[in-house]
């Protein structure tokens, strides 16, 4: 059995003390992420954490990012548990600067974008096929290339396996729902006298849904209730439709008569019909082999192919809009007859009015997504003369997603259905019959016929590709010269990369017709960029006093971009210093870039809907001067101040688009730390290492929160505007008059500052007793973690007043939880055929980052959960992993209006309970 490698950041990267079985065995040398050269040793200036494929396995995870997102210095990002927002991928997000600022590469190459983010979904890197992780911690775009500014995540594949082997896996939460099976199959040999390699993999995943009904905190969406704590709550779009006329807002009843809306007691519980885990389908193909022609040569190539299929769903089409109401209709009621025709401003016998109706007849609103990506690396590398060599490939990868919606209505239709008169007979018809028309009784729950229903009801489909191709040529040296202190080493090269990527929505979706999901508008585009990099590692002394080992680094890339961007240059320089044996210092600079993606250059306006206050619903609008004054020029009637405009939602309706003429972000990274290696402790390991990141340029919109911010100003300020002109970008409804239409684009808007200390300790303890048949034993401990001091951010660089200081805070600012504290600890006892472990997991509180609203839940408090894992190999070739996820049965934390969905942060805190997993292996 291959020994554990312990999960830590910051930790130095150490070779495992073997080769895993099948796998041949190691050279003297070893490329590791974060660099070019092979060095001899693996310690270097940047943190660098190696979690092994035992640990992988220990944890009971199935997919990639369940794993990955225990690693302290990662903030969860979208996974199985991203339903709204979601998308069905799952991705990596390194100190919490986003997806788009973490590298994902599969062997040190750049691995299939999903979409015109050129974001990795996760799902498509199959975690039995992993020998280890490296993750590199700070900006390595000197390295890399763009987006390397959080770090980079390298996920190392098995290489010359020899044999077969086996494995199915399966995951079932407490309640029994979530089921998750997965099975793989890993062939291997090699040839031509064992200068060739081929190895083929398939692996099939089958993730079962569960609907937020199925569990006691997430079947009921919750709301705050004014007095600290928390009431059943939901959507302000309600199924007997809730309507405004002059600011007044009222309902109808099933049988077409009205009467007043109170969010408090009409808001629709939207909880039960959403995913709390989204169900998955997906199989993957992969292949890799190689040949060594001679000393000179060795080709080499690999595959990919990956079908992966997941669903979103979401509670039935919440239809918002101004429409004409027809006022004798006989789907109303006489009073609501005489109501309408009251308020019929032109005497035309429609009345105009706000309606949110909740769409129930039609159907709960569901996303099927068909992902189909493939990938092809074939390359070239060998020996060229006294210790020169080369390394050459070409990759191709593609990704087309469809994506085929039900349960959307078209607004176009609803206005037409909505539109009557009589005919000859006394009988209600459509005014224009056109398409098939059927009258639309939106007048009461359930009242809506199945003939209308099918006439509003629109499918939806879109279309999106990106594809990427690399050309990289690289030549390196690793015993250039020595200065004394051990050869230095250098590498050269030159890179090619082209981006393309496209979204073809229908006509519902690009026109706007389709209410239900977010409609958008198409793209097509791409770019390229063209480069050249360097990088040197150089031992300048060795074996003094007070100097056993000093090395520096440095490295420099030039990049030419076909976009607005042009020509970007980026570097790093760093020292590795050891006084004595057991102690090292290392610290290292990095200036990194991140360029915009294709989506963000080429996409057009999209519909969102993201959580944001509105301040002129606040008490404070009726208190406050600045306030009132605002509120009242934005056009809120002032009988309406410090009323619910929105119906209790807390979703405002934005749109969001990408710019053409957006530049490069820059980053600039220091980090510097210590390792401590006793040799009067020699199991003992501990490292702490300090980083600091400031981003300028940041790509990003503003957010709507910030630009009613920006425009109302803040409790912080006494509601003074900070910047006026941003109120012409929030504009209001002419009926309810709720904040609609929020244009929230992209643009290098502010910047991000961020600042705190990795640390690790490890030490094992050998045993002189076992079990089952073994004589000795072993334990090991590791405490990781990261203290975050500082997370700050600017939305909009004209406003500093803005920056947001989001260090042990969450809301609708910062997003999820960025606790001050994130641990990931681990003990492990491992004898003759049996290893157990057990890992903690832990986030300090953190509180509300809104200091407008006093919510009533204003602190999460710490959270802890604890994992149980043991692996048995019964024989040679058959072995058994068994274990149990939050063995507590930990629930999540429950809040009312600064959730982010399922009434928690759902990737941060486990929302499903205690799990069991059971894993069997076979090799042969």
């Amino acid at each position: 059995m291959a020994s554990t490698v312990l999960l830590g950041l910051s930790s130095p990267a150490l070779a495992q003390s073997g080769a895993p079985e099948g796998s041949a065995a190691p050279a003297e040398t070893i490329v590791v992420t974060g660099s070019r050269i092979a060095r001899p040793d693996l310690q270097q200036a940047s943190p660098i954490a190696v979690i092994g494929s035992q640990e992988l396995k220990l944890s009971g995870k199935i997919n990639v990012e369940a794993i990955i997102n225990d690693l302290p210095q990662l903030i969860p990002s979208t996974t199985a548990a991203s339903n709204n927002p979601g998308g069905g991928v799952s991705t990596a997000d390194l100190r919490g600067l986003g997806s788009t600022r973490t590298l994902v590469l599969v062997n040190g190459r750049r691995y299939v974008s999903y979409d015109s983010n050129q974001v990795v979904d996760l799902n498509t890197i199959p975690a039995s096929l992993i020998d280890q992780v490296q993750v590199v911690t700070g900006g390595r775009s000197a390295i890399y290339g763009s987006d390397a500014i959080a770090g980079v995540i390298n996920f190392v594949m098995k290489q010359n396996f020899e044999g077969v082997e086996a494995n199915a896996n399966y995951r079932i939460n407490q309640a029994g729902d979530g089921g998750t099976f997965n099975t793989n199959l890993l062939l291997g040999g090699n040839f031509a006298d064992e200068r060739g390699n081929a190895t083929f993999y398939i692996d099939y995943t089958k993730r079962d849904g569960v609907l937020q009904a199925g569990r006691s905190y997430t079947k009921q969406a919750y709301t705050d209730d004014g007095d600290g704590g928390l009431a059943a709550g939901g959507s302000g779009s309600i199924p007997g439709t809730r309507f405004a006329i002059g600011g007044v807002q009222r309902k109808f009843e099933s049988d077409g008569s009205y009467s007043a809306y109170t969010s408090s007691t009409d808001a629709y519980n939207y909880a039960p019909d959403n995913y709390l885990q989204v169900p998955q389908k997906r199989i993957l193909l992969s292949t890799q082999t190689h040949y060594e022609v001679s000393d000179h040569l060795t080709v080499y190539a690999e595959g990919q192919f990956i079908n992966n299929r997941v669903k979103n769903r979401l509670a039935s089409t919440p239809f918002t809009g101004t429409v004409e109401l027809d006022n004798d209709s006989s789907f109303l009621s006489t009073s609501s007859q005489v109501l309408l025709q009251g308020l019929d401003s032109d005497g035309d016998g429609y009345t105009t009015a706000s309606i949110y109706r909740r769409m129930n007849e039609v159907g709960p609103r569901i996303s099927s997504v068909d992902n189909t990506a493939y990938r092809t690396v074939i390359g070239a590398q060998g020996a060229i003369a006294d210790h020169w060599n080369y390394d050459g490939y070409y990759s191709y990868a593609r990704t087309k997603s469809v994506e085929t919606q039900t349960g959307n209505v078209s607004r176009s239709r609803v206005e037409q259905a909505l539109a009557t008169t009589y005919d000859s007979d006394g009988n209600l018809v459509c005014s224009d019959t056109s398409n098939g028309c059927v009258p639309l009784n939106i007048f009461g729950a359930g009242n809506i016929s199945d003939a209308a229903a099918a006439f509003i009801a629109i499918p939806a489909k879109n279309v999106s590709t990106i594809t990427e191709q690399v050309a990289n040529l690289s030549i390196t040296n690793g015993n250039l010269f020595d200065l004394g202190a051990g050869p230095a080493g250098i590498a050269i090269g030159a890179e090619y990369r082209s981006e393309h990527g496209s979204y073809d929505p229908d006509y519902a979706l690009s026109s706007g017709d389709v209410v239900g999901f977010n409609a958008g508008e198409g793209l097509s585009g791409g770019y390229n960029v063209k480069e050249l990099f360097a990088e040197i590692d150089v031992p300048l002394l060795a074996d003094m006093p007070l100097v056993h080992k000093l090395e520096f680094n440095g490295a420099y890339r030039f990049s030419r971009y076909s976009t607005a961007a042009k020509s970007v240059s980026t570097y790093s320089a760093g020292l590795v210093y050891a006084p004595i044996q057991d102690i090292t210092l290392r610290g290292q600079y990095s200036r990194a870039v991140r360029a915009p993606t294709v989506a963000d250059l080429y996409s057009g306006q999209s519909e969102d809907y993201p959580t944001a206050n509105d301040p002129c619903e606040n008490a404070a609008a009726l208190t406050n001067a600045n306030l009132t004054s605002s509120c009242v020029a934005a056009g809120v009637p002032s009988s309406l101040l410090g009323t619910s405009l929105n119906g209790g939602s807390t979703q405002i309706q934005s749109y969001s688009g990408g710019n053409s003429d957006l530049g490069v972000e820059t980053s600039d990274t220091w980090t510097g730390g210590v390792i401590l290696q006793p040799r009067l402790l020699p199991r003992l390991t501990m490292t702490v290492d300090y980083y600091q990141i400031k981003i300028a340029d940041y790509i990003s919109t503003p957010g709507t929160a910030n630009l009613i911010a920006a425009c109302y100003g803040t409790a912080a300020n006494g509601w003074t505007p900070y910047d006026s002109s941003a109120c012409s970008l929030l504009p209001r409804n002419a009926n309810s008059y709720a904040i609609e239409g929020a244009q929230n684009l992209l643009a290098n808007t502010g910047g991000l500052k961020t600042r705190g200390v990795d640390f690790e300790a490890r030490y094992s303890v050998p045993l002189n007793f076992g079990i089952l048949g073994a004589k000795t034993g072993k334990l090991d401990f590791r405490i990781s973690g990261t203290r975050l001091i500082q997370y700050d951010l600017n939305p909009l660089a004209a406003i500093p007043e803005l920056t947001q200081k989001c260090a042990g805070k969450f809301g609708i600012y910062c997003g999820n939880p960025y606790s001050k504290l994130r641990l990931s600890n681990r003990v492990t006892y491992s004898s003759g055929p049996l290893t157990l472990s057990l890992t903690h997991r832990h986030l300090s509180s953190v509180k509300d980052d809104d200091d407008t609203t006093q919510y009533s839940v204003e602190k999460i408090k710490a959270y802890n959960l604890f994992d149980l894992g043991a692996q048995i190999e019964v024989t040679k070739n058959f072995g058994w992993t068994i274990g149990m996820n939050n063995i507590f049965n930990k629930k999540p934390p429950i809040l009312g209006d600064n959730q982010e969905q399922s009434n928690t942060y759902p990737s941060t805190y486990d929302v499903y309970g205690r799990a069991f997993f059971v894993n069997a292996s076979v090799k042969f």
